[in-house]
């Protein structure tokens, strides 16, 4: 059900940038190994950490999508109506609460200096990201609870969370695979 829901995705601001420099790195890695001497195994290793990157850094978010909620992971995505959402709160990772079960996420988080100041920080959603994304869901649960006449915690709310759907990325996890044995292959040899 799409209820008009807008689409929106969110991830640390710091997740682009490390994914460069570790796509970077591997590129890095692989290019010297070339000029130097081509071993195999640096370069399965180069492309293994590149592919672990992406998954790591460019594949996790989480958002808003067609009505669900969201949680791309390294190897799965996990989705279920955004109605269903109880509640989000972000602390080193994002913990998305609905019919009595947690959905983490570490696409999005506060650095350990913020997570361990806990409730004793500042509420500061227009200058600190975690704040705003930990606003912007709860809002968005919300209102798709108002479009739906839904209220919070209610038999309705429980029942929608029933419909959690996870989805496997087989094309990541195969190539993933067929390079870490290729590359363990060409370390033993």
């Amino acid at each position: 059900m799409n209820d008009d829901q807008p689409e929106e995705w969110f991830r640390n601001s710091s997740s682009t940038a490390w994914g460069l420099l570790s796509a970077g790195a591997a590129v890095a890695v692989i290019v010297i190994d070339a000029a130097t001497g081509w071993h195999p195994a640096t370069t399965a290793g180069g492309v293994l950490f590149a592919l672990v990157a992406y998954a790591a850094f460019f594949r996790t978010k989480v958002g808003v999508s067609e009505g669900d909620f969201v949680l791309h992971h390294l190897y799965s995505t996990v989705r279920f109506p955004m109605a269903a959402l109880e509640s989000v709160a972000v602390g080193r990772t994002l913990g998305a609460y609905a019919g009595g079960r947690t959905y983490v996420s570490g696409a999005v988080g506060r650095s350990m200096r913020e997570a361990v100041k806990g409730s004793k920080r500042e509420h500061k959603p227009l200058s600190n990201q975690a704040d705003f994304i930990e606003d912007r869901l709860n809002a968005l649960a919300q209102d798709a609870r108002d479009r739906r006449r839904i209220k919070r915690d209610s038999e309705e709310q429980f029942a929608l969370a029933k419909d959690v759907r996870r989805t496997w990325d087989w094309p990541l996890i195969a190539v993933t695979l067929a390079v870490a044995v290729v590359f363990v292959i060409l370390l033993v040899l």
